[in-house]
């Protein structure tokens, strides 16, 4: 039987998934360190909070996948913590937070992941103001709405 490579999971939201971009880039710096040692796989969904990742988290990793990952990042929290008046599909209560990623660490736990291989990495601060013209000049909507029917797609 053939052995497959040692892997790193990168887990987030679009800080994640837009992370091979100029404009982010860290990813990139990820797999430029471990080249020829694991394979690194960009799991981040742009737009999406704790609770939706926490019901999809369990589609991406399973116990089978578990034996081969050598260390697992969660970068979330930028989308959960956006202003409730301006994207209340979005946002996500403080305390609700915090209990969604202690259940997504232990999920990876339970599939048998040393809690030394997972890594959480804290949310950015958020410049809203930035962020409201950032969007007008992409032509892009302040505030997007995810739809939960794209869960259970995956």
């Amino acid at each position: 039987m053939e052995k497959s490579w040692p892997k790193v999971v990168l887990f987030g939201d679009s800080l994640t998934q837009y992370g091979y971009s100029k404009d982010g880039c860290w990813t990139a710096l990820v797999a430029d360190f471990l080249q020829r040692k694991c394979d690194v796989i960009n799991r981040g969904f742009s737009g999406y909070n704790t609770r939706w990742c926490k019901i999809i988290l369990p589609k991406l990793l399973t116990k089978q996948d578990a034996e081969d990952i050598k260390l697992v990042t969660i970068f979330l929290g930028a989308n959960d913590s956006v202003d409730s008046t301006i994207c209340s599909k979005q946002h996500v209560p403080l305390e609700e937070f915090k209990q969604n990623m202690k259940d997504m660490v232990q999920y990876l736990q339970d599939i048998g992941i040393a809690r030394q291989k997972i890594i959480v990495i804290s949310p950015p601060p958020c410049d809203e103001q930035k962020w409201e013209e950032d969007c007008k000049q992409k032509g892009t909507e302040f505030c997007f709405y995810i739809f939960i029917s794209l869960l259970t797609e995956h």
